[in-house]
């Protein structure tokens, strides 16, 4: 893989010379640029504003100095990764490591670790700091930098003295306004960025790499073990490579120009320049493409806009042999999941269908409203519908403009959450999150089979249950009914067993049908799905039965709990005998309907059949229906 990006970084570049200045920001803070003669003279010591120091917050209107140009010194003088394990000064307070530059932030001015005081803390670091900085200059350049780090000392001494004219004549000292985090830096404007970028080549063939004891020269090319996103510690037997080919020792050292192009794309991924996650083609004119559309609009597109944009605008018939790289980053970069992805499949071979087989609907001036079927084209569609209303919204987040935000990787956090199932929805992301990363990004069909469906729809059901309240009849929750035709209508999606396969949408409608001729006395309870479907349709009307001021679907937990059919028909004799006196309005389908369920003889496994018991539960019941015909 390291390869690979290597081959991309450099192929990037080459397509698109300006790449490496996108998203450049500077540190801002306090900036102070020094001129010396070649005496060593400190030629601008009364250094005017704008033009021999700043305060630069985001862009300064009165500066003549551009911006670019101090973006790029920074870049010239940086430190390798974002940790200061590879910086010049052992105390860890100065982040240039140029012989050209110190650069640190405000408050090492007040830290007490640092004996003196104010800049004096800085002064003391800057001998040793300057001895290691002066090894990557050629030794012509030597007296100057002893000028520049005695100009430095003199500067830091005297940091009261930068100040800014206002116009009402009061004078601000910038040194006051700067924040803790805020950068103090100074440079050396007599040396040419090309000088800089000499000398910070120097550091960066030293920093590079894990270390330098294991770098190697052969032909004039140095080599050594890659440093990104790679540890190394030779005195742990466990972390020494022991695969691939290996030279004393160690495998895989890259050259230098290869190590380099590794720590461009680093600092391409802090800066947000390539999407995320980020195809990685074996076609180098796919990554041209990609990274074109990435930055052709103003807000950069996000990775399935980017796919969209592929597939239904420039209408690309397939996309194939890539690395797929998800990564994220706060102070450093975390690499989350890289796969090799053969084939990714956007649109399904025929849409999905996810019909309203509960009749979830609204009433809208006294007329109720079914909810229309839903056609789901391609994958993304399907993560925008099913993996929202599995998950409750919690691992693809969808607000109300369509933005996404997608919790495949990293910390989940549901504390602020109040509903009663976030326990239950944040084991079932935790449990099933990468399965469906795997499903949607890498087009890997088998990541998710028919028993992980079967359990995380019973588990996000169980999650709305214990969360929704009973506001009505027991069978309206517009929320469970979605949930129930997306385990019907996409059933079939993950069975993998094509003798086993079923219409399962159709099944309700066939229950239904079943359950009316059950109801009026002609037709007896046959199968074992017949069986849950009826004793859902008969828990839901006894649940309707209840007085209670604050009911909850929770009053459904007991009989879920129920492994086999005889504990199950317990249960509904049981809370028969509670609302007895209140069912002689439906009586003759009620009698019908509870003595099929309560004398259905055969012993059967509950588990498999729960999905027909919720199914029956929240379908409109047919004891409802012989009254309201009449």
């Amino acid at each position: 893989m390291i390869r690979e990006i290597i081959n991309f970084t450099n192929d990037i570049i080459e397509d698109c010379p300006d790449i490496m200045q996108r998203n450049l920001k500077p540190n801002g803070g306090l900036y102070i640029f020094v001129d010396i003669d070649e005496a060593g003279n400190w030629v601008n010591e009364n250094g005017v504003y704008g033009q021999d120091y700043l305060y630069l917050k985001t862009n300064d209107s009165e500066s003549s100095i551009p911006i670019s140009e101090i973006t790029a010194l920074e870049e010239e003088v940086k430190r390798v990764g974002t940790s200061m394990n590879k910086v010049l000064d052992k105390s860890s307070q100065i982040f240039s490591c140029s012989p050209y530059a110190v650069v640190f932030k405000k408050k090492s001015l007040t830290n007490e670790k640092i004996p003196g005081i104010k800049g004096e803390k800085i002064c003391k670091l800057l001998p040793f700091y300057f001895e290691n900085a002066r090894k990557l200059c050629p030794l012509e350049e030597q007296q100057r930098i002893v000028s520049f780090e005695s100009i430095c000392s003199i500067i830091l001494k005297g940091l009261e003295n930068f100040i800014r004219e206002q116009a009402d004549e009061k004078k601000i000292v910038l040194i006051d306004q700067l924040k803790d985090d805020e950068y103090i830096s100074i440079y050396l404007r007599s040396v040419s960025l090309n000088d800089y970028k000499k000398a910070h080549d120097c550091y960066l063939k030293d920093k590079l790499y894990n270390k330098g004891e294991f770098n190697k020269t052969v032909n004039g090319i140095l080599y050594g073990v890659s440093g990104f996103l790679n540890g190394l510690n030779d005195k742990k037997l466990f972390l020494v490579h022991r695969t691939a080919c290996m030279d004393e020792g160690l495998c895989g050292r890259i050259s230098f120009e290869e190590a380099l192009l590794l720590d461009k794309f680093q600092s391409l991924i802090l800066r947000k320049v390539l999407p995320n996650p980020l195809s990685i083609a074996v076609n180098q004119l796919e990554n041209k493409l990609f990274l074109k559309l990435f930055h052709e609009n103003e807000t950069p597109l996000s990775y399935r806009e980017l796919i969209k944009s592929l597939f239904e605008q420039h209408e690309i018939k397939e996309l194939s042999d890539f690395y797929l790289l998800n990564y994220s980053k706060a102070k450093d970069i975390v690499i989350n999941d890289i796969d090799f992805v053969p084939m990714f499949r956007y649109y399904f071979d025929k849409p999905l269908l996810i019909e309203n087989v509960m009749l979830a609907g609204y009433k809208r001036d006294e007329i109720f409203e079914e909810e229309r079927d839903i056609s789901l084209k391609d994958i993304f569609s399907f993560e925008y519908v099913v993996v929202r209303e599995i998950f409750n919204n919690c691992l693809v987040m969808i607000k109300k403009d369509g933005s996404y935000k997608s919790l495949y990787f990293g910390e989940v956090d549901l504390s602020k959450r109040s509903d009663n199932g976030k326990f239950l929805i944040y084991q079932l992301i935790m449990k099933y999150r990468y399965a469906f990363y795997e499903y949607i990004y890498k087009s890997k069909q088998n990541a998710i089979n028919v028993l992980m469906f079967d359990e995380m729809m019973f588990t996000s059901i169980l999650a709305s249950i214990k969360n929704e309240e009973v506001k009505s009849r027991f069978s309206f929750n517009n929320v469970i009914k979605r949930k129930l035709n997306i385990w019907f209508s996409l059933y079939n999606l993950f069975n993998n067993n094509d003798k086993k396969k079923e219409v399962m949408a159709s099944n309700v409608t066939d229950l239904m049908s079943k359950m009316r001729l059950v109801a009026k006395g002609e037709a007896v309870l046959e199968t074992p799905e017949e069986f849950a479907f009826a004793a859902g349709q008969l828990v839901s009307y006894l649940m309707d039965q209840s007085v209670a001021s604050d009911k909850t679907y929770s009053m459904l937990e007991p009989y879920l709990q129920k492994t086999k059919s005889k504990h199950l028909q317990d249960a509904i004799a049981h809370v028969f005998s509670q609302y007895k006196h209140a069912v002689s309005i439906y009586g003759k389908a009620f009698k019908a309907l509870a003595s099929n369920v309560l004398t259905y003889d055969e012993d059967v496994d509950m588990k498999p059949l729960l999905k027909y018991f919720l199914a029956g539960c929240f379908s409109n019941c047919v004891i409802y229906e012989k009254k309201e015909e009449n």
